[in-house]
């Protein structure tokens, strides 16, 4: 499959660089370059010592359902 590079605005002045992948891991596994990503946005973080931050869809929708 294709990869998807997206970037945004966080904070309201600071882009980012962001990796899309089911398992954070696996950014490791495609050998994608940390240099080049800020946030990994995945549905499971199996990567606990992963250098760059990560956002787990499946840990952070029950929170977002939580608080509306």
């Amino acid at each position: 499959s294709r990869r998807q590079r997206q970037m945004c605005i966080r904070d309201r002045w600071e882009a980012i660089r962001i990796e899309f992948e089911y398992r954070s891991r696996s950014f490791h596994y495609h050998r994608h370059d940390a240099a080049q990503c800020d946030v990994i946005i995945c549905w499971e973080d199996d990567w606990p010592d992963c250098l760059i931050e990560v956002l787990a869809l499946k840990e952070a929708l029950p929170e977002l359902r939580r608080e509306n």
